[in-house]
């Protein structure tokens, strides 16, 4: 039997344009066709929780999420709702980082999504494309990443100034948090350090987030790959 490989989205595989960004002001809007009906793939949730949360989900918490429609020991589903997704997280953040903050629980399972994806054979793709990108031109394709894991991320992206950026997305239903944390950890694939991600108006869908960064050096980057996942994330909720 031949080996059945995740198939890359078409998207991901568009040539990368060198041309000049315009600075300062509008950079770009990013948007795809949003699909009438809301999804999350299958690779968002085996990101996050078979592979980020791998031996982290209690019995009590499990059983909640197989109430709320996932089973993490059976075979994921292709897709699932947005709404769904939404109730996951809640669950997760709940059981997780109980005490503490809904919004600050879920910015490290943003977080912690990054570091699950990087684990699968896409997430590796887009990750390492980011890391040639840097900071600037991988907020720049927020759509394309995001949507390799949705049908409906639309982003747009204005320039205030030296790595300072308003990125407005359309869709991150009550959890600005979450997604506050996974362009953190995005950011910091991407070579920045000192990263600041802010939502600064969220409607209950649509967020805009005030982001700002410091280039990582050279020698920083070097210092710092050998730091563990546990101190990566110390101090990251400064960030919200």
């Amino acid at each position: 039997m031949q080996p059945r490989f995740p198939r890359m989205p078409l998207h991901l595989l568009q040539p990368l344009s060198t041309g000049p960004v315009p600075i300062p002001g509008l950079v770009g809007y990013s948007g795809l066709h949003m699909a009438d009906e809301l999804l999350i793939f299958e690779q968002t949730i085996e990101a996050l929780f078979l592979r980020a949360l791998a031996g982290r989900l209690k019995p009590d918490c499990k059983a909640r999420l197989r109430q709320a429609g996932l089973d993490v020991d059976q075979k994921l589903k292709p897709a699932y709702s947005f709404q769904s997704w939404m109730t996951f997280l809640r669950i997760a953040a709940d059981e997780l980082y109980a005490g503490m903050p809904l919004e600050e629980g879920a910015f490290k399972l943003g977080e912690l999504y990054i570091e699950g994806f990087r684990e699968t054979m896409l997430g590796r793709a887009v990750l390492s494309l980011l890391r040639v990108l840097g900071p600037r031109r991988a907020l720049a394709r927020a759509t394309q990443s995001f949507r390799a894991g949705n049908n409906y991320t639309e982003s747009r992206l204005t320039e205030l100034g030296p790595a300072q950026f308003e990125l407005w997305m359309n869709e991150v239903g009550s959890l600005p948090s979450f997604t506050a944390g996974i362009i953190h950890a995005g950011l910091r694939v991407a070579g920045a350090q000192n990263i600041r991600v802010e939502p600064t108006g969220h409607d209950g869908h649509g967020c805009t987030y005030r982001i700002s960064w410091k280039e990582a050096s050279v020698s920083s980057v070097v210092v710092g790959s050998g730091d563990s996942k546990a101190s990566k994330r110390a101090g990251s909720i400064n960030s919200l």
